[in-house]
């Protein structure tokens, strides 16, 4: 798979099933400005509580287990992205309509059928980093996000940044600039002494 950053800003999205799988990609999904409909018998006392401030969170009780094929093409139809987190055999069934209707489909438990993942990330002061193991180790991709959350933290991105822009107006050439910004990420005092002199003259 080809990794992507994708805004789900007014996206229709369905999620069946509402455990601890559909509750985070509820969550996820609607932080983003996502359109969330959840079908299910039961929901989590988070995503009822979110109910409560979140209009574009709709909960629909109903026990998926009992529709037939027709019916849930009826539903599917209706989305941009669907999402379902049951049980493995009810899982590969709305997987499949889903794929027939040329939709993008996640699934908790059909790794290879499905045509999009959404995978452990993190976002500081702008920049996104995502870790996907392919199913095989959500704990090792959890363990990665947090080292990289960590580095990003203690980096002073916006002390690079605005480094950078003063390097591209006395230093046109981008290989010695890439150098500069290199010697500074491993040079902690530089770091310091940079921070400093960026605060009080930027």
């Amino acid at each position: 798979m080809l990794p992507v950053l994708l805004s789900f800003k007014g996206k229709k999205v369905v999620i069946f099933g509402c455990g601890s799988v559909g509750t985070r990609r509820a969550k996820k999904i609607l932080k983003n400005g996502g359109i969330v409909d959840i079908y299910s018998m039961e929901f989590s006392e988070e995503i009822k509580s979110l109910k409560d401030r979140c209009d574009n969170l709709n909960l629909i009780k109903l026990d998926i287990k009992k529709l037939s094929d027709d019916e849930l093409k009826k539903i599917i139809t209706k989305y941009d992205f669907v999402i379902t987190a049951i049980d493995p055999q009810t899982n590969k069934k709305i997987v499949k309509i889903a794929l027939s209707l040329n939709k993008f489909v996640n699934s908790s438990t059909n790794e290879e059928e499905i045509n999009f993942i959404i995978p452990a990330c993190t976002e500081v002061d702008g920049v996104i980093f995502s870790i996907y193991t392919g199913g095989k180790s959500p704990l090792i991709a959890r363990n990665i996000r947090i080292i990289v959350e960590n580095y990003l933290k203690s980096a002073d991105l916006d002390g690079i940044a605005k480094f950078r822009d003063v390097l591209k107006e006395i230093i046109p050439n981008s290989k010695d600039r890439k150098k500069i910004l290199e010697d500074l990420l491993k040079n902690e005092e530089f770091r310091e002494d940079l921070k400093n002199l960026i605060e009080k003259w930027i």
